[in-house]
Order: structure tokens, then sequence, then C-alpha cells
């Protein structure tokens, strides 16, 4: 969902992708609420945080979502 509270219209959405065990981090920008994450290894950890953004910067990141991927 769209943060309840905006200093000004959303422009877009960044996702952060760590995979646990090596802390290797990749991010994505997105324009809408829907993304799929692609290309994820097999039984692995990943941690995701999610942040919104408009012309005056970034807002504050959620709290840290921890998943497994499972075999496809």
């Amino acid at each position: 969902d769209p943060p309840a509270y905006a200093n000004g219209p959303v422009q877009g959405y960044r996702i952060f992708c760590t995979e646990t065990a090596t802390g290797r981090e990749q991010n994505v920008e997105v324009d809408g609420l829907s993304y799929r994450l692609e290309g994820l290894k097999k039984f692995t950890e990943y941690t995701l945080r999610f942040l919104a953004y408009n012309r005056y910067g970034p807002g504050v990141s959620t709290e840290d979502v921890t998943v497994t991927t499972l075999s496809d």
C-alpha cells in the first residue's frame, strides 16, 4: 500500500533485496504497487525492504521481511 502520510505524490518505490548468507544486495526501482522478483536462487533466504520516494527524496523504509525461496 502507498504510505499513510506522504509529503507529496509518490513517484515510485524501491525494493531492496539482500541474500542473507552473502549480504549481496540488489535494489530495483518500481513504478507500480506490484513487482515480480526473478533470478532468485532456490532454497535461499532473502531479506526485503521497501520504500517510497517522491520529488523530495526517499521516505523511511519498511521493516525487514525475511523470505525463503522454494524449489521453483
